[in-house]
């Protein structure tokens, strides 16, 4: 800091990114920038929930069931960065994330680890006014993290903002919160960054297909790093926010690791329903706001395990 300034007063000089109010769905370094940024410079993305205004507080099952992919986790940007070429690697620092009022849940068509298993829609909203949401009678303090922050791939054409690739895009880390930093590789001229998909809570995994979805303000600073040559992003994270220390830890095991995971899901899902005296459809999308999906080993074959590990709390006493 310099000359006295507060924190909170340098976030305020950030620039906003002027396209967030006409976003774009998907990549493609044809698009041209929103706005142009140096190195160690901070600018802000305005970006709506991930239903891009489609879902709302008077929404119901009726409106997900009819929702439309093609809208889904709308891209504020691109930003360019002067100075990025192929080969260089980007530095994004989450200074600040400002949550909307409100956020939602749902499950929705062909979509979720266990989409076969659940075909039928499910809508709930959420206030996010209080800073915590209760789930079957417990409060879990809201975690505000950015769902999609990415560059434009090599190739020409477009790529879907819903589908994570070396380039960044919708990895949903849940880590990628205030204080984390995202690596980049750079694969076009000026880098063409962009990001969304706010979360206000999201499990390890997003296992049912939506966390809390939830409008959100990013302040990131952007840093250049010369001729990185990087492979796939990594992430300076902590886990530190994330109190949760007692588990429940459902357990799939088998020689297929995707398999396995949808295994130890469906444990969990019975396993809470059962306890909870709650439908399993409401378990299932629980899980994609708190569940952590965990490999706990793939060495010993020819069978893997996976873990669904769900906060002990939630079952009180039961066995």
């Amino acid at each position: 800091m310099s000359g006295g300034m507060s924190e909170a007063g340098q976030l305020k000089r950030s620039i906003h990114c002027p396209r967030c109010n006409s976003l774009h769905p998907h990549w493609n370094r044809a698009v041209a920038p929103a706005l142009h940024v140096t190195p160690g410079q901070k600018f802000t993305l305005d970006s709506p929930d991930a239903s891009n205004g489609l879902l709302g507080r008077n929404s119901t099952e009726a409106d997900i069931s009819k929702i439309d992919f093609r809208q889904l986790d709308p891209l504020c940007g691109p930003i360019y960065v002067e100075g990025a070429e192929p080969g260089d690697a980007l530095m994004l620092e989450i200074l600040d994330l400002e949550l909307g009022n409100w956020g939602w849940t749902g499950l929705l068509p062909d979509f979720g680890l266990l989409d076969d298993q659940f075909p039928e829609p499910f809508f709930r909203g959420f206030d996010l006014a209080q800073g915590y949401a209760e789930l079957f009678g417990e409060r879990f303090a809201l975690q505000p993290m950015l769902g999609v922050l990415g560059v434009v791939p090599a190739q020409d054409g477009d790529f879907a903002s819903i589908t994570p690739t070396r380039a960044g895009g919708n990895i949903d880390v849940r880590y990628i919160t205030r204080g984390a930093k995202l690596y980049l590789p750079v694969f076009n001229k000026g880098a063409l960054l962009s990001g969304g998909d706010g979360h206000a809570l999201q499990g390890e995994g997003e296992i049912s297909g939506t966390a809390i979805e939830a409008a959100m303000s990013a302040t990131i600073k952007v840093e250049l790093i010369k001729q990185r040559h990087l492979r796939a992003p990594f992430a300076d994270i902590s886990t530190k926010p994330y109190v949760e220390t007692e588990y429940r830890d459902f357990l799939g095991i088998g020689p297929d690791l995707f398999t396995a995971a949808r295994d130890a899901v469906r444990f969990a899902v019975d396993e809470m329903a059962f306890s909870l005296k709650v439908e399993p459809f409401e378990a299932y999308a629980v899980l994609g706001m708190i569940g952590e999906l965990r490999i706990h080993e793939i060495v010993d074959k020819p069978n893997w395990v996976v873990g669904c590990m769900v906060p002990r709390r939630l079952f009180g006493t039961s066995r």
